[in-house]
């Protein structure tokens, strides 16, 4: 996953306004107003591969957006500048158990306020602002994980494979926070991302071995980590067949159905 204080820096999910039991609720109420804000300032599959790629698209809509997003999240205040005590307030209540992740969250959100010093043409519509804090995250940031970097690839798996569907961009969106797709042009374009990383084999079935390999890839030393991912692996094998074998009892099977989860 991200590095905990980058992701939660970016994501915009620290707001004192946002009442939450963990910070994945949080990812999830940020994916939530991301939807909410793209009905004024639409993105789209291109936007999505850019930001993806930590590059900010030039157009005033997606720096809007991010304007819109930084606001219902607390991370921006009304007059459009970067709330560092906002930010921090909700850094030290969630991360009040782990000192050292606290601290660089704080010195992160730190370096960072220097984009409220920064002339604007805006005022507090904060769009420009807000394009200045996307890329000061990037710069400031650590490196991505391989977690990441393997989640930037399946982003451009799915957006190729939506090439050619009408999915829109709201139901993508949700694709990446985890919500199971429910309609079958979104399972399909799913199945056509897992088929193309090897996830899924060409009998449409979760790939074991492939995801056994993904495993000692990400182990990075630990393989008190690579047990765990390899226990995950078969949960997700049984899970997936007594998904299918149950669905089939009811019902005839349906196109993309090897993608439940």
């Amino acid at each position: 996953m991200f590095n905990l204080f980058f992701c939660v820096f970016v994501c915009g999910v620290l707001s004192v306004n946002v009442q939450a039991s963990s910070l994945e609720d949080l990812k999830m109420k940020y994916v939530e107003m991301i939807i909410e804000c793209s009905n004024n300032f639409p993105i789209t599959a291109g936007d999505m591969v850019q930001l993806k790629r930590k590059i900010m698209p030039d157009n005033e809509s997606i720096k809007c957006l991010f304007a819109c997003v930084y606001k219902k999240s607390g991370m921006m205040d009304d007059q459009g500048y970067l709330s560092v005590e906002g930010v921090n307030e909700m850094t030290r209540k969630y991360l009040s158990d782990d000192p050292e992740k606290l601290r660089k969250s704080e010195e992160f959100t730190e370096a960072c306020k220097s984009v409220n010093d920064v002339p604007v043409n805006d005022g507090d519509q904060g769009c420009e602002r807000a394009a200045l804090i996307f890329k000061c995250t990037v710069e400031k940031s650590p490196d991505a994980l391989t977690e990441e970097e393997l989640k930037l690839e399946f982003t451009k798996l799915i957006m190729k494979c939506n090439k050619d569907s009408e999915v829109d961009m709201q139901e993508l969106v949700q694709l990446q926070s985890y919500v199971v797709p429910t309609k079958t042009a979104t399972k399909c374009v799913l199945a056509c991302a897992y088929k193309a990383s090897s996830v899924m084999n060409a009998q449409g079935l979760y790939d074991i071995d492939h995801a056994y390999k993904v495993a000692e890839m990400m182990k990075n030393g630990d393989e008190k980590r690579l047990t765990n991912a390899k226990k995950m692996a078969d949960i997700c094998v049984k899970v997936i067949v007594t998904s299918i074998e149950n669905r089939r009892e009811v019902t005839s099977q349906k196109p993309c159905n090897s993608d439940l989860p």
